[in-house]
């Protein structure tokens, strides 16, 4: 069935791909038509600026803030969004937490955003293996410190339940014989001595630390965690797991069984931006029940109301505002609550966290002239239109 690809679905698709857009680059968008408008879209993401700190390596409050604001203010200038709205899906996915991974500096999740926008478009395969070598990740899950003697199962728990299998698809035994598996695997700085909050970890596999015997993953004989990956990696549960997470992302909370499997069959043979071609030239990305669907999380709300309000800088004071304001909202980035990343959804619209999101209006008193609404929400017809639902909605 053909999909009618008119300035309505070319700012559905900019809104959905990316959280930001303007009324010309929805009408340029849709006079390309729907194949190349997709393309366009899913183009390779631009770079992002170095992180470069003058914090000292305990002064990990102010690192975090400047992580947050160049992030966003990257989001906001990039020519590539869409890859934007895409790393925070991973960072939702594959998380870590800045104030809870002891060791960790800015640079280490600068680092880690930078494996999301580099590989998150390519085989989820490559993506899971750079993540389980990332020294974030393996401060996080505590895997930096994991020996034989005592393999510690958190990264190995998280790995099946979260980020591959799902429950329900491994044994309590698979996850013991996984942890076996990554002992050894954890990081080292490349400039000993103190930490330099510019200069990453880097990662290192430890023989001496690491458990060679045999192990039995998943009914197969593996001696390490290369194994392991490599299994998950191949699995139809892994696929069918993340397609529902991503459909869930960009289509609706609740997708039907018949598109997860689809969209597992693509994210398996042509990677996660094959699978995003396939949503966003499907006829249920634009169909009315999936309009509408998904609530903006506090991070695409503000990217995606200082975007239309023309502003390229986040909106807020510069000292505490913005922190402030994103945790009133319920969403600091690089600070997910759990390694399950953030619950979403009407989570989003509890009674304060919407108010905050109103109040956040004010920031934007004074622009109403240069405030193109057309693609941040369905429906707007001037600024007052910013207090229906629809300003919430994705």
């Amino acid at each position: 069935m053909g999909i009618e690809f008119g300035y309505p679905e070319a700012a559905h698709l900019l809104r959905r791909a990316a959280a930001r857009g303007r009324k010309e680059e929805a009408e340029g968008l849709a006079e390309m038509g729907l194949e190349r408008a997709v393309e366009e879209v899913l183009k390779d993401p631009a770079p992002a600026p170095p992180f470069r700190t003058t914090a000292g390596a305990k002064e990990r409050g102010k690192q975090l803030q400047e992580l947050v604001r160049l992030w966003l203010e990257h989001w906001l200038t990039t020519p590539t969004p869409a890859a934007e709205r895409l790393v925070l899906f991973w960072h939702g996915h594959l998380t870590s937490a800045f104030r809870q991974t002891m060791g960790a500096q800015g640079a280490d999740f600068w680092e880690q955003f930078a494996t999301f926008r580099t590989l998150g478009y390519g085989p989820y395969g490559d993506l899971l293996r750079a993540i389980a070598r990332n020294p974030a990740m393996l401060l996080y899950l505590n895997n930096a410190q994991s020996r034989k003697e005592h393999p510690n199962e958190n990264w190995a728990r998280e790995l099946l339940e979260l980020y591959t299998l799902g429950p329900g698809h491994y044994t309590e035994q698979d996850i013991r014989e996984a942890a076996r598996a990554f002992t050894g695997w954890t990081v080292r700085n490349p400039n000993p001595g103190e930490r330099d909050p510019n200069t990453p970890l880097a990662f290192a596999f430890n023989p001496r630390w690491h458990d060679p015997e045999p192990k039995t993953f998943l009914g197969r004989r593996v001696k390490d965690g290369e194994e392991v990956l490599a299994i998950l990696a191949d699995h139809p549960e892994t696929y069918r797991f993340l397609a529902r997470k991503l459909l869930a992302f960009y289509l609706n909370p609740a997708p039907p069984q018949d598109l997860v499997e689809e969209g597992a069959k693509a994210l398996r043979s042509e990677g996660t931006r094959g699978f995003l071609r396939w949503l966003f030239t499907h006829p249920a990305f634009y169909a009315k029940e999936n309009r509408n669907a998904l609530v903006k999380s506090p991070v695409e709300y503000l990217v995606g109301l200082a975007y239309a309000a023309g502003l390229r800088e986040v909106p807020l004071a510069k000292k505490g505002g913005l922190m402030e304001a994103l945790a009133a909202m319920g969403q600091i980035p690089f600070e997910p609550p759990s390694p399950k990343g953030w619950e979403g959804g009407l989570a989003w619209l509890g009674e304060s966290a919407l108010l905050t999101r109103l109040n956040l209006l004010g920031a934007f008193s004074g622009k109403e002239k240069g405030l193109d609404l057309s693609v941040f929400m369905e429906g707007a017809d001037g600024p007052l239109a910013l207090v229906r639902p629809e300003a919430q909605l994705l």
